[in-house]
């Protein structure tokens, strides 16, 4: 098996609760696992630590989800599931405390924990026992750090807990000790973990991988503790620049195509990729391809995430000399942009169909029509972003912007506001089927991040300079084929647009990573660890519309009977509220544990009957 992880799905018996017990069985059974038969030699360590490889969802979410890995984006400032009760929980303040646990797993820590603990009493020689502790402690700091972010101050467990243990009905432990002993364990995991990174076959946690989420995780919490006001935030800020340096000297290079980073049947040997998570014809598949090419897909991009994408000129849209039409056209709202832009949200287009529910298309005759037909052949494989668009049928999309209300009596490709996301959209994996066939690959840690991880953190500690833009933005600005970052040229009116109260350097560091990362899932926690949840108070826009009526009377700004403005779906967002940048603890784990304390403001009544 040469693709490894997460295409293995292993039937292990977890162990029942009493095998914690120091007096569990004198007999061992010799048909059924026990921590003394699981836990013995170096492949024993390895066939359970598959079953630990789950803990990322890669485009298959544990809550069964199809659209789960763009939730950071729906519920921020770059979309919206246009599907009505959908509105952003947090723009929308609808978000409140429920029995809902599948952010605060523990269940988990103790399967680590599990191996972790048995460690010690093993037949494997000392090397192989530092190297399956380092696997042990990256998989725990993994979880803990997605608790972490979420929580704040969270209960610690370094063992396996038996029903008599104190530490079940424990305090939480402070976000200071928590996020110490994240870092100290990637770090012994970083020094201790197998030399060779192949050694537990490709694509399995190695010293790479565990460089990876330390970048992601010391960015994450220095930058957290520097804008909520708390101590040591520089020391994690330099351990971010410190990972990331090491990996940017391995994998110096970025994957020509982008698009392939999140369509391809396989990802092994694609430059920048660290880890990703397999898919493979009946034994793991995914449905998300197959949902952005039918009329289940409702994810789609605000105005703002357009706005936000660079010109070829490498100035914003405020400041551009390119051929930028502006945005009350979208024509030349699309002219002259990142190509990331195109590969991640669908440019317009119109073709002459004989038929909704056909392949067949020919051009309209209108330049314009066609234009970005003719540069995403340019940009994109065959078999990836290509216009016309088509569903999984291979049924060919009239054109777009593509009104849900206005459909051509096509009901796929379809969006609310006019800016359909097709980042997951290819015509070459399976997708006939709605049981989730798709065996496209999902990047889990790449080079892309690890580049923008390391400018935010250098630009945090005021260190960012042209040779750092050339290590690391100006590689990703190169594929995007726009002009590179000139750190000398950013000032005050580099983007009349910008929040004053960031600096500008810094405001382009960070639109870069909200474009390198748009529909991953990153941009809610970058709004919360930038202490900057305000970002989700504005309406959500679309596409702007000359005329709604021609549209199906599709919703636009000006007033009820407005039939020109920008096409919404939702309305004003109540506003983001302060309490929100911790989630609330789960009010069944309240009731649990008296001694834990839910997090300030949120309310913690008893769960319904």
């Amino acid at each position: 098996m040469s693709r490894y992880i997460l295409t293995i799905s292993v039937s292990l018996c977890l162990l029942m609760s009493s095998c914690l017990n120091d007096e569990f069985l004198e007999v061992y059974p010799k048909d059924q696992q026990t921590e003394k038969t699981t836990f013995t030699t170096y492949d024993n360590f390895k066939t359970y630590a598959w079953g630990l490889y789950n803990v990322f969802f890669g485009y298959t979410s544990d809550t069964g989800q199809t659209d789960e890995i763009f939730r950071g984006d729906f519920e921020s400032d770059n979309m919206i599931k246009g599907l009505a009760g959908n509105q952003s929980q947090w723009a929308y303040q609808t978000a409140k405390a429920t029995d809902e646990s599948s952010n605060w797993n523990y269940e988990y820590i103790r399967r680590v924990n599990l191996m972790l603990d048995n460690i010690d009493g093993s037949q494997m020689n000392d090397t192989e026992k530092e190297h399956w502790r380092s696997v042990g402690y990256f998989f725990r700091s993994y979880k803990y750090f997605q608790m972490l972010s979420k929580f704040g101050d969270i209960p610690w467990v370094e063992h396996i807990l038996s029903e008599e243990s104190p530490e079940l009905y424990g305090k939480r432990d402070s976000r200071d000790l928590v996020a110490a002993n994240i870092l100290s364990n990637l770090q012994y995991a970083e020094k201790n973990i197998g030399a060779d990174l192949e050694v537990d076959g490709k694509n399995t946690v190695n010293l790479y991988v565990v460089k990876a989420l330390l970048s992601r995780f010391a960015l994450f919490e220095g930058t957290w503790r520097k804008y909520h006001g708390l101590a040591d935030a520089d020391t994690y800020l330099k351990e971010c620049v410190r990972a990331s340096e090491d990996i940017l000297a391995k994998y110096p290079e970025v994957h020509p195509a982008y698009d392939e980073l999140f369509n391809s049947e396989t990802l092994d040997g694609i430059a920048g990729i660290i880890l990703y998570k397999a898919y493979d014809t009946n034994q793991l598949m995914h449905g998300l391809t197959r949902m952005v090419r039918t009329g289940e897909s409702y994810i789609e991009a605000t105005k703002d995430a357009v706005d936000s994408y660079l010109c070829k000129d490498g100035r914003p849209v405020s400041t551009t000399t390119s051929e930028y039409g502006g945005d009350k056209d979208v024509y030349g709202q699309f002219t002259d942009r990142d190509h990331r832009l195109y590969l991640t949200i669908c440019p317009p287009y119109m073709v002459k169909k004989n038929g909704a529910s056909t392949p067949g298309w020919e051009h309209t005759g209108n330049p314009q029509d066609r234009k970005f037909i003719d540069l995403l052949e340019t940009i994109s494989g065959e078999t990836y972003h290509r216009l016309p668009s088509s569903n999984f049928k291979g049924f060919t999309t009239q054109g777009q912007p593509h009104f849900k209300n206005h459909t051509w009596g096509q009901g796929w490709n379809a969006s609310q506001m006019g800016f359909w996301v097709w980042k997951y959209y290819n015509t070459h994996t399976v997708a006939t089927s709605a049981g989730g066939v798709n065996t496209t690959d999902a990047p889990l840690f790449r080079v892309g991040e690890v580049m923008v991880n390391y400018a935010e953190a250098m630009c945090e500690l005021d260190k960012f300079d042209q040779a750092a833009a050339e290590k690391s933005i100006n590689k990703l600005r190169k594929r995007a084929g726009i002009a590179d970052m000139k750190v000398e040229d950013i000032g005050d009116d580099f983007d009349t647009d910008r929040d004053p109260t960031v600096e500008p350097l810094l405001w382009e560091i960070r639109r870069e990573r909200r474009v390198e990362l748009m529909g991953e899932g990153f941009r809610l926690d970058d709004l919360r660890r930038w202490k900057k949840g305000e970002y989700v108070n504005k309406q959500p826009l679309g596409v702007y519309v000359n005329d709604a009526t021609s549209l199906g009377n599709v919703p636009v700004t000006g007033g009820p009977s407005s039939t020109e403005g920008y096409a919404y779906f939702f309305n004003e967002p109540l506003g983001w509220q302060e309490h929100y940048y911790l989630y609330p603890l789960p009010l069944k784990q309240l009731v649990l544990n008296k001694n834990l304390e839910q997090n300030p403001v949120w309310n913690k009544s008893e769960p319904d009957e």
